[in-house]
């Protein structure tokens, strides 16, 4: 009867091996090949030849080409705050921060970076990406300065004087503070000064403002000692106020400008005009007395030649201070009026300042200023390693995995191993062509695929095999082998799936690349398995007529007759003393060591030509001044053998960008003889995270895990019954609190990755368990035959097989991951490890028994009742 109604299914299937689904497949192969042929082309051509392109053709090639992350090609991540404070009244934030998007996004593209990304995050916050950018510190400069250029008129000498005389009779204390800041007489000024016995404190400090005979000059120098005192001066709310009573603002010179100090002018408070009507700058070459310097030259808009011409027109002889962020830059005396509406700027410029300064000015201002909240920078050096390392733990993995079911499956096996170079194309090929980019996690989310990948045919090669052992033709085998395997296949990736969807969700910058690209994979593997190797089948059993197709000879768990019912509790046991010995590290540590993904804090990771030492680290980190903090008690330590690349980690303290810079100021002194000639390969990794942000992280990272853990027990519940997703959530939870645990008694960081990670295991223990449930399923819905339990108990037996193959494929893979992936993803790895030996575990010892004890319970309530 079994024969009958399996021929009966088979002939009805025989339009599997159409030529419609046969052509559908090959035209998808060379639309993949087709979209990866500029990818081959672009990073295998030699650099010479690069060079040699012409600039529109080389920059159309890499247009098409796959993207790199910057974790690949090294790079910048930003995550910037819009400071709203700083927005009029009642003005629309969304506006505000569109604008500042926009012009970020016209900063960035100045840069011309491909595939640059500029991003809104919740209410106030852009992410940018740029791959490939070298010059670190400038980019941060360049897109995060509000470059507001404003016009202002200065003070003449006689104003100049009024209003210095004010606040040297206020600071002096010779006659009432108030009286002096509300009088306009000038001789209570003079009186004031005569009167006064502690000198003129404003004067004093500005020794250079009057030249001999108390003959007034044009320019106010600082000195350099005395830059200090003057700032506390104008944070005086006395001095403030006299400022504000005479409409002026006293705006200081470019930093290190001069060598006997800094400028400060005195300007009028309003604005003449503003860079709103700057329509075009760039930079040329100045002439006469600037000959030879760099300036910017700009134009106005139509509306702006027309308030040009009466700002100069009204006030010629006097000096016009050109300010960008409230920063005077050039103060020139108006000669005539200007009608054409274009200008100059010059100043004290480098090259690098005045091309910066000419974008800034053609991209506009920001509304507000930005705050980094997070920064990112990969250097170009460690993400070529990254590539190297990951390309070769990516080909070791896949030979291992290829000879496996080679050798395990035979002609099946081949047939396997095809559809998985086809998984793996078409992978790159959605990348390529929705112009998605490939991170570090996302080459991790490929080899955990090839492991994963795997799963499907294993699932339809054991079927296929019991079906042969049942006496079935090979066509009736193949095609019940699919029908059969079909839903556990799906069941068991639509789990995943949703998980990934849930990481992508919550998940930021390199943890979403690796969620996308697990997505992608796990479609691909699921239609090469249940779609393309099936046709390849097909052709052979009803287009070739093979009445065999090799499955191999191994079959070690065939007749696998384990007693895992019966031993549950000595499992439960072993299970309990290691989760309660992670608890007990969790508690002597105060909770899991996090990361400053989640605690705020800074990271370097720094490369030295000789070995260096880290008790030498730890002095030239004590030189560095940060009130109220030793930075030399930070946490550092070795990467690799050979002591010369190092890992620093500086809890948050203070301006994270000051600190920064003092860091590597300190230790490039210190170092300067360990220092790589190539500057690039000194700074392989920095990373800065503020508090608040590292704050959202940890709570995004607790909604990922619970929501996915709701949503699978929703699915489960639909899919099975109630007391299964109760089972499958509580071996879940076993399979997190003791790679949890591990981590905590190995003192390893749980960091952004690290949720990845266990969100994956989550996915691939529930992967496990659902193959078992459904083989439960199935048995029930035909009829128990025999108890309960040993219904339970064979059915784990059955998809023994399954589940160690399967097991093993993927511990291979991420195994090769860990072992050659490189630093960067270890510990990713090494928890991939972990879950994948726990989740095995869980899924035989844990899951099952746990419907075991619930059936008990109920049988026990029953005789209760009785």
């Amino acid at each position: 009867m079994v024969q009958k109604n399996a021929k009966l299914r088979s002939s009805s299937k025989d339009k599997f091996a159409s030529t419609w689904r046969i052509l559908f497949v090959v035209l998808l192969v060379l639309f993949s090949l087709w979209e990866l042929i500029p990818t081959y082309r672009y990073y295998t051509m030699p650099d010479e030849k690069l060079d040699e392109m012409d600039p529109s053709d080389l920059a159309q090639l890499k247009s098409k080409a796959l993207n790199l992350g910057l974790d690949l090609q090294g790079g910048i991540h930003l995550v910037m705050q819009v400071d709203i404070s700083e927005l009029e009244e009642g003005a629309d934030v969304g506006d505000a921060v569109d604008k500042a998007m926009t012009v970020i996004a016209n900063r960035v593209n100045q840069f011309g970076l491909t595939e640059p990304v500029v991003q809104r995050q919740g209410e106030n916050r852009i992410i940018i990406e740029l791959p490939g950018m070298r010059d670190v510190e400038r980019a941060k400069n360049l897109i995060g300065q509000t470059a507001r250029l404003e016009f202002k008129l200065l003070k003449n000498d006689e104003e100049i004087k009024f209003v210095i005389d004010k606040m040297d009779i206020y600071l002096s204390g010779g006659v009432d503070s108030t009286a002096v800041a509300d009088s306009t007489d000038t001789a209570l000024f003079e009186e004031g000064i005569k009167s006064g016995d502690t000198g003129r404190k404003f004067y004093g400090d500005l020794f250079k403002f009057y030249e001999t005979g108390g003959v007034p000059r044009t320019n106010i120098v600082v000195g350099k000692e005395d830059i200090p005192r003057v700032m506390a001066y104008l944070n005086d709310p006395e001095i403030m106020r006299i400022l504000d009573d005479r409409r002026v603002t006293l705006l200081w010179g470019p930093e290190d400008d001069r060598e006997d100090g800094r400028l400060i002018y005195l300007a009028d408070i309003k604005n003449e005009m503003t860079g709103d009507f700057i329509a075009d700058a760039h930079v040329a070459t100045g002439s006469g007395m600037d000959a030879g310097k760099p300036e910017i030259m700009w134009s106005t808009t139509r509306e702006g030649t027309g308030e040009w011409a009466r700002i100069t027109g009204g006030n010629v002889n006097n000096r016009l201070a050109i300010v960008l962020d409230n920063t005077v830059y050039s103060a020139p005396r108006i000669d005539e009026k200007i009608y054409g509406g274009s200008s100059r700027i010059s100043g004290s410029f480098t090259n690098e300042e005045a091309r910066d300064l000419a974008i800034v000015l053609r991209a506009g201002a920001l509304p507000a200023s930005v705050d980094i909240l997070e920064d990112r920078t990969v250097g170009p050096s460690l993400g070529a390693d990254s590539i190297n390392k990951s390309r070769m733990a990516l080909l070791i993995g896949l030979a291992l995995v290829v000879l496996f079911m080679t050798a395990y499956y035979l002609g099946a096996g081949l047939i396997a191993v095809g559809a998985l170079f086809l998984n793996m194309l078409f992978i790159l090929a959605y990348l390529a062509y929705f112009r998605a980019t490939l991170t570090l996690p996302g080459m991790a989310g490929i080899i955990l695929t090839i492991g994963m990948a795997v799963d499907a045919n294993v699932l339809v090669f054991e079927r296929i095999r019991e079906e042969l052992r049942l006496g079935n033709t090979t066509r009736v085998a193949v095609n019940n082998g699919y029908v059969r395997a079909r839903w556990t296949i799906l069941d068991s990736n639509i789990t995943t799936f949703l998980t990934a969807i849930i990481l992508y969700n919550f998940g930021t910058g390199p943890i979403r690349g690796f969620a996308l690209t697990l997505m992608v994979g796990i479609v691909a593997s699921v239609f090469t398995a249940l779609f393309v190797t099936r046709i390849v089948f097909n052709i052979l059993t009803h287009k070739i007529n093979l009445s065999k197709v090799s499955m191999g000879m191994l079959a070690p768990f065939t007749k696998a007759k384990f007693k895992f019912v019966k031993i549950r509790r000595k499992a439960f046991i072993l299970s309990g003393i290691i989760i309660l010995a992670g608890i007990v590290s969790l508690g002597i540590h105060g909770g899991p060591k996090y990361s400053i993904d989640f605690l705020g804090g800074s990271l370097f990771e720094l490369h030295f030509d000789k070995p260096v030492a880290i008790a030498d680290i730890r002095e030239a980190l004590s030189e560095v001044d940060i009130e109220g903090t030793d930075l030399s008690t930070s946490e550092i330590k070795f990467i690799g053998s050979e002591n010369k690349d190092v890992l620093i980690r500086i809890v948050q303290v203070g301006d994270m960008r000051e600190t920064t810079e003092k860091v590597k100021g300190a230790l490039r002194t210190y170092f300067a003889d360990s220092l790589p000639a190539d500057k690039e390969a000194w700074l392989l990794r920095e990373e800065h995270v503020g508090p608040s942000i590292g704050t959202e992280l940890k709570g995004q990272a607790f909604k990922a895990i619970l929501f996915s853990l709701i949503v699978l027990v929703v699915y489960i519940t639909f899919r099975f019954e109630f007391k299964f997703s109760i089972g499958a959530l509580l071996a879940i939870v076993h399979d997190v609190l003791i790679t949890v645990g591990i981590f905590s008694i190995l003192g390893k960081e749980i960091s952004l990755p690290i949720i990845a990670a266990l969100l994956t295991i989550v996915g691939y223990s529930l992967n496990d368990t659902i193959v078992v449930f459904d083989r439960i399923r199935e048995k029930l819905r035909k009829g128990i035959k025999g108890s309960y339990l040993d219904t339970l108990n064979t059915s784990v037996n059955e998809t023994l097989g399954r589940t160690v193959i399967t097991s093993l494929t993927t511990l291979l893979t991420v195994l090769s991951l860990f072992l050659f992936g490189g630093s960067v993803i270890h510990d990713f790895s090494f928890a991939m490890l972990i879950g994948i030996v726990v989740g095995t575990y869980s899924s035989i010892f844990v899951a099952t028994p746990l419907l075991v004890e619930w059936y008990l319970r109920l049988e026990m309530k029953k005789k209760g009742r009785k």
